[in-house]
């Protein structure tokens, strides 16, 4: 019984993983005729390319193929087919940017909880959150900031049980923005979500911002040997990914500080106007933080895996990892977020 149940964790724990990750898509709850396919999941590769994981084992490794390549390995109706070749164009397979790409797509998830973080990730994404709760509490229920310091605090105070003293609450927080009493469970709903999603790209973010540290460093080494600085054209390429790498972290640290930004401001006056300004805001980009930074991660996070230090690989092992897993790819990831911040009126920056 305690194997079936620790498989069973085992499960659910993968499940997870693979819901809140930014690089993969299960197929399960995507409407597809063929439950072969279902048991498969899109996967991206460091060249940003999308494969479909047919299986996965510790052991025996991963088995990923080009979706165009399905119908060599199974039964693939046309409809199923062209769902695939939709999702793998999307750039990004995180739940939030899922939920407007899906919907363009016309494809509606089998399951309403399919484009939700899992209750393991919100947990761990706690920490981030009381950022965006706390000034919310104090500024709607006037607590003092001894009372703020923890999450567990914050949530007291959103479920008292003295009914009293909650309808006084909602009746001043009503008064102060201007949203009708009855709307205000469904407004702390869409504010959860708004912040959620914030706390979940900073999350996924700052996962790989030592790692991009290392790697700025790893690579100055790599330009600086004489094998690779005799090669004109390995020695450019090792810059461009060198300056690509730099510029997206730096230029992704400042949309989130900017998301900070307008919190602080919409923190400043609350109301429902200003609510729908920061969820456009925030939502409108979406798309573009989840496709920059999901080829941020993949690419670091392999990276990472084939030099989990710097001595690890020659010289011309390195430059040809840049040349063939980092570079392909690393420029359009430049331009999406390029265009991401002339949207938000941030510096465009030429490389």
């Amino acid at each position: 019984m305690a194997d079936k149940k620790n498989d069973k964790d085992k499960s659910v724990k993968k499940a997870n993983a693979d819901k809140d990750a930014i690089d993969t898509l299960p197929l399960s709850d995507i409407p597809l005729t063929s439950n072969t396919l279902k048991n498969t999941k899109l996967k991206k590769n460091a060249r940003m390319e999308t494969t479909v994981e047919i299986y996965s084992d510790p052991l025996s490794g991963s088995l990923q193929i080009s979706p165009h390549a399905l119908a060599d390995f199974m039964t693939v109706s046309p409809l199923d087919q062209n769902i695939i070749n939709s999702l793998a164009g999307l750039h990004s397979f995180d739940v939030y940017s899922l939920r407007s790409n899906l919907k363009r797509l016309g494809v509606e998830p089998t399951d309403i909880d399919a484009l939700e973080l899992s209750d393991d990730m919100k947990d761990r994404l706690a920490d981030y959150c009381l950022g965006f709760i706390r000034p919310l509490v104090e500024k709607i229920f006037g607590q003092g900031r001894a009372d703020l310091d923890n999450k567990d605090a914050l949530q007291n105070i959103l479920r008292d049980p003295n009914i009293a003293r909650v309808r006084e609450n909602l009746k001043v927080m009503s008064e102060k923005t201007g949203i009708p009493i009855e709307d205000i469970p469904n407004f702390f709903k869409e504010y959860s979500d708004v912040f959620l999603s914030v706390a979940y790209y900073r999350y996924s973010f700052e996962s790989v911002g030592k790692d991009i540290d290392r790697f700025l460093s790893w690579v100055s080494e790599v330009q600086s040997h004489r094998d690779v600085s005799s090669s004109p054209k390995t020695l450019a390429q090792c810059r461009q990914v060198a300056t690509a790498m730099r510029f997206l972290a730096g230029s992704i640290r400042e949309r989130l500080d900017q998301f900070q930004s307008s919190f602080e401001k919409f923190w400043a006056d609350i109301n429902a106007d200003s609510f729908r300004h920061l969820r456009r805001q925030v939502e409108e980009n979406h798309a573009s933080m989840g496709s920059v930074l999901c080829g941020l991660v993949v690419k670091i996070s392999l990276w990472k895996k084939e030099f989990p230090d710097n001595a690890k690989g020659s010289p011309a092992t390195r430059a040809k990892f840049v040349v063939t897993e980092l570079e392909p790819g690393i420029m359009r990831l430049k331009d999406l977020e390029n265009e991401a911040c002339g949207k938000l009126g941030l510096g465009v920056i030429s490389i």
